[in-house]
């Protein structure tokens, strides 16, 4: 009965685990959405070039629930995010 009872327990917190990280993903995801259709695939290179006309330290990007997701350098040295809408590269969020 304990050996039962310890497995359902260890399950139990196996499916909270595997839940958590895909909960806090959808949150996320909702809290930042751009309308458009616009995809960024093979156009990595002239975003982050616009980007960076604009200012913007950016290392890399990527779709991220119809926006870009870009990683931008601060003046401080860390890395941060920063979503911008894929149609007219405004920041959003």
């Amino acid at each position: 009965m304990i050996k039962f009872a310890a497995a359902a327990a260890f399950a139990g917190l196996s499916l909270a685990a595997v839940a958590m990280p895909a909960q806090a993903a959808s949150s996320v995801g909702t809290m930042v959405a751009c309308d458009s259709t616009t995809s960024i695939s093979d156009n990595d290179t002239a975003i982050i070039n616009a980007l960076a006309n604009r200012g913007v330290n950016v290392s890399s990007v990527e779709d991220w629930n119809g926006c870009i997701r870009a990683y931008v350098t601060k003046p401080d040295g860390t890395v941060g995010m920063q979503f911008f809408d894929p149609s007219t590269l405004q920041q959003v969020g």
